[in-house]
């Protein structure tokens, strides 16, 4: 079981963790609308924690876009495994 600290996320957020192979790989769903594309990125590792960011990057020109609420999944590399760790996820939007 991972351990999750989500309280950086908004209350309709996914918050769906796991790791695969050796634990050095951690997968999120994240959450992306319209015309937004949404990555993750490890801020910070220690050996207490693992701080990731969901980030939806929206299109810098007003454009159309559909009204839909996508959750891919997406996986970020560690150095270590994870282990007994806690992640910390937070999430932000930018525009580009």
């Amino acid at each position: 079981m991972t351990k999750l600290d989500a309280n950086g996320l908004t209350p309709d957020y996914p918050r769906t963790v796991w790791t695969q192979g050796d634990g050095k790989t951690v997968g999120v769903v994240a959450q992306e609308g319209g015309c937004g594309k949404a990555s993750a990125s490890v801020l910070e590792q220690n050996a207490a924690t693992v701080k990731i960011e969901l980030l939806e990057t929206l299109p810098l020109t007003k454009q159309m876009c559909t009204m839909d609420i996508r959750f891919p999944p997406l996986t970020v590399q560690l150095s270590e495994p994870l282990g007994e760790r806690t992640v910390v996820l937070t999430s932000r939007q930018e525009q580009k």
